[in-house]
């Protein structure tokens, strides 16, 4: 889960990357690295909510993970 700043309209004044998502997935105590490269984003998430990403690890193995993002607490 990823806390951003938001406006009213659940715009993020920035952006979930897929080297955000890397980051975050290579922290979760998994025994390898994901790479920015392994994660199909064709554009950057840019509004709250759920949204469901592709991690390509390997040509034949795919997962499709669920990227939240949440509006962060002031």
């Amino acid at each position: 889960m990823f806390h951003a700043r938001a406006g009213e309209d659940g715009k993020l004044f920035g952006s979930v990357t897929a080297g955000d998502i890397a980051d975050r997935a290579s922290g979760e105590g998994l025994d390898f690295k994901v790479e920015k490269r392994h994660v199909i984003l064709y554009e950057p998430i840019k509004v709250l909510g759920a949204n469901k990403v592709l991690v390509r690890l390997h040509q034949e193995v795919e997962v499709e993970i669920d990227v939240s993002v949440e509006r962060e607490e002031d």
